[in-house]
């Protein structure tokens, strides 16, 4: 029995799968919306610098984070495969090999992470205000690494068995925590003081590891340690951990180049709040007029002197300027990730509930079941992200006014917001059948797309559009659109395909 063209009876498994995945994700989301919401009821001169210091911030985190979170996709297509034979015991032993690469890798990434941070901020961008707040948030919240990609891990197992409702428990409660605790950091609370954006990055990391904590109680319920049995000294097999790096490391890969694509693409953005500057410098009766020329070739005359002892002044004219103007573009571009990525999350449920279904059928052998399985997800997906983006489209002030009380960010983020509600549909196809298409192990052909089309499409294009054709922030956004039609196109195509079938996990 069919509607819509969708088999009912397969609607009913993908949105009981997804629906505690979507919870589970949106919740996990709501930690860094939550925190753009904090830091924007701040002051101005604390609210505007501080959401794009969190911009900035969370590709630094996730281009780390997202690569080693990769470990619980090789644990959840290992796991879905192992309960579609009927293995439950290998699966106990998928989870402890899984939790053992997950926190040697995380410790060592941790460390290069800290170190790294201010050399990725100071490349990103040039605003002082921005790095003052960004650097320790950033740096505070790799530290939260370990907790994150362990709990990962865990809820790889549970959804690849189908019990995607615990990981969904803990981000409930995990959020929870994260306001209280925004609350006291972030504003200042009896002996607490007020420590702004590094506040909400103490915030995070704490409820991060009170969500692990769940999980990890979770294993120990009766069913789950006398049935999986995983923590067993005989279950630590080098193998093992060999086949789920090979299994996820494409997938890592794959994150590791979206982050980058990310963070070049806000290099841009960056980049349009800079020239702003620039042209508010040549539009003005001071800095273009006779006055300004005069006192700019005094201070070239003076910072470029070689008989000058000890120079104080900046090299550059317009530096104090760019270092101190309002970042309104990377605010804007902050406000637009943060809302898509409520639509971005929600489609990794639908699809990460169909690699589940898709993994478990292959371990059936039942190939053309695994295949029902992914198309029936996309429509689903397609129908619903398509009326969201509708409601987006109609009303993005209202949303972003959740996000902002800055008048001048929200008008500037608004075109942009509209030109990618309207590819609500494009995202979900491409997100559902990515994530199908790890369930069914075939993680380097996502690995590959992705490295192209940042390389060849949303990057270039994001300069070309914005910079060199002069549409200004509305042309990062149409860069944006042939990424997002391409990556769609091309996950159908494999999916369509179907060599996937014939892999062995």
């Amino acid at each position: 029995m069919s509607a819509f063209g969708i088999n009912i009876k397969r609607s009913r498994q993908i949105v009981a799968l997804a629906a505690p995945i979507m919870i589970a994700m949106l919740t996990q989301t709501g930690v860094n919306v939550i925190d753009t919401v904090f830091v924007g009821n701040l002051d101005p001169s604390y609210s505007i610098p501080g959401q794009a210091a969190l911009g900035f911030s969370l590709p630094i985190f996730w281009c780390i984070g997202g690569f080693l979170a990769a470990i619980g996709v090789g644990t959840q297509a290992m796991v879905a495969r192992r309960a579609g034979e009927n293995r439950p015991e290998q699966v106990g032993t998928v989870l402890a090999n899984g939790v053992i690469l997950a926190i040697v890798s995380s410790l060592l990434f941790t460390v290069i992470g800290w170190y790294t941070v201010p050399s990725l901020f100071a490349f990103l961008t040039s605003n002082e205000s921005v790095l003052a707040l960004g650097i320790p948030y950033a740096q505070i919240r790799i530290l939260g690494i370990v907790g994150m990609v362990v709990t990962t891990t865990y809820k790889g197992m549970f959804d690849g068995l189908g019990r995607t409702r615990v990981h969904m428990y803990a981000c409930l409660i995990m959020n929870a925590v994260n306001i209280g605790l925004n609350f006291i950091f972030v504003y200042g609370a009896g002996p607490v003081p007020a420590m702004y954006v590094t506040g909400a990055a103490i915030s995070s990391v704490l409820a991060t590891g009170v969500g692990l904590a769940i999980m990890i109680g979770w294993t120990f319920h009766g069913e789950f340690r006398g049935k999986f049995r995983a923590y067993r000294l005989s279950n630590f097999r080098p193998s093992l951990i060999w086949q789920l790096l090979k299994l996820s490391l494409p997938s890592g890969i794959a994150q590791i180049f979206v982050m980058l694509g990310v963070m070049m693409f806000l290099k841009i953005i960056a980049l349009l709040d800079e020239r702003a500057v620039m042209e508010a410098l040549n539009h003005s009766t001071f800095y273009a007029g006779e006055v300004g020329q005069v006192a700019a070739s005094v201070h070239n005359s003076i910072t470029h002197s070689s008989n000058y002892a000890g120079r104080i002044f900046s090299v550059n004219w317009a530096n104090p300027l760019l270092g101190s103007r309002p970042p309104i573009y990377s605010t804007a571009a902050k406000l637009i990730i943060d809302l898509l990525s409520i639509g971005f999350v929600t489609c990794i449920a639908f699809g990460q509930a169909t690699a589940t279904l898709v993994s478990k059928s292959m371990g059936k052998r039942d190939f053309d079941e695994a295949e029902a399985y992914g198309w029936d997800s996309v429509k689903l997906g397609m129908y619903f992200f398509g009326a969201l983006g509708a409601i987006i489209l109609i009303f993005p002030e209202a949303l972003l006014g959740l996000l902002s009380n800055d008048p001048i960010v929200i008008e500037a983020a608004v075109p942009g917001m509209r030109i990618m509600a309207s590819l609500e549909m494009f995202i979900a196809m491409a997100l559902i059948l990515m994530q199908a298409l790890f369930g069914a192990g075939n993680t380097k052909f996502v690995m590959v797309a992705e490295l192209v089309l940042h390389a060849v499409c949303l990057v270039p294009l994001a300069y070309l559009f914005s910079v060199v054709l002069d549409l200004g922030f509305i042309g990062v956004w149409l860069s944006a659109t042939a990424y997002v039609v391409l990556l769609g196109v091309a996950m159908a195509w494999k999916f369509w395909e179907a060599k996937w079938k014939k892999i062995v996990v």
